[in-house]
């Protein structure tokens, strides 16, 4: 047998057995098995040059009327997947999150040296999360419950939520992480340009619901080691019930 077909065969085994492992992982995530060597989260500051966290502030203050809401039983809120944010006013600054400069930055605060950006054509790769409340009302606003998301990728799925806007009432952020099930509370002064990466289908996570004139804006981004996608249909389903739930678009 050639070098080159001993190859082929490899990386197909190889693949064959990350699908296997990633649809065990998806069914068993639902009953909260997890593994324990993947709750640690990363707080990167200062993630982007000042001037691209200015500009992505000023861009993004007149995106709010073009985001899609579409609330559920476990969430509420608005977004703007990632197609339409790098079509909106926001792309000249989106460019940085591609660049090597970010990326390495990711890579030294994991020390994962493969964790790269997921492929453009998921939606989730880059998208725009708001997060109100009602003005001048008591009423409970956007906000997600406990959960743990599922993934299509064969490698590890890294989520990372960057704050640009967190105008709370609290001290701490209003995202808050459960790893090795202790609740994890953010200083609401470390978030303004921090990126909060962690493992979102081993890590639960929630928004605590906004309250009285509350308001939050943050870009959701989405990274694996490995970011090859699943040929499995089912959780190819899933993932266009996700996209739906965000955007009001299965297909986003």
């Amino acid at each position: 047998m050639s070098l080159l077909k001993w190859a082929m065969i490899k990386q197909l085994w190889r693949l064959l057995k990350a699908e296997i492992a990633l649809h065990k992982h998806n069914k068993v995530n639902r009953h909260g098995v997890v593994s324990a060597d993947a709750q640690q989260y990363h707080i990167i500051e200062n993630v982007l040059p000042q001037h691209v966290y200015d500009g992505l502030l000023d861009a993004v203050s007149g995106l709010h009327a073009q985001a899609i809401r579409e609330n559920s039983h476990w969430r509420k809120g608005m977004a703007m997947g990632g197609h339409e944010f790098n079509s909106s006013k926001a792309k000249p600054w989106l460019g940085y999150f591609s660049s090597d400069e970010f990326i390495q930055k990711l890579r030294a605060a994991t020390g994962i040296e493969t964790l790269a950006p997921v492929p453009a054509v998921d939606t989730n790769r880059l998208s725009l999360l708001f997060y109100d409340a009602p003005e001048g009302s008591d009423e409970t606003g956007d906000g997600t419950d406990w959960h743990m998301d599922g993934s299509i990728y064969l490698g590890d799925r890294w989520a990372g939520i960057l704050t640009l806007v967190e105008d709370t009432l609290d001290a701490t952020s209003k995202l808050e992480l459960r790893p090795f099930g202790e609740v994890t509370l953010i200083p609401k002064q470390q978030l303004p340009n921090s990126l909060v990466l962690f493992q979102g289908d081993h890590v639960l996570h929630r928004v605590r619901p906004l309250v009285r004139d509350e308001r939050r804006v943050v870009i959701s981004l989405l990274f694996s080691d490995w970011p090859i996608r699943t040929r499995n249909p089912w959780l190819r389903r899933y993932q266009s019930n996700v996209n739906r739930a965000f955007y009001g678009n299965p297909k986003a």
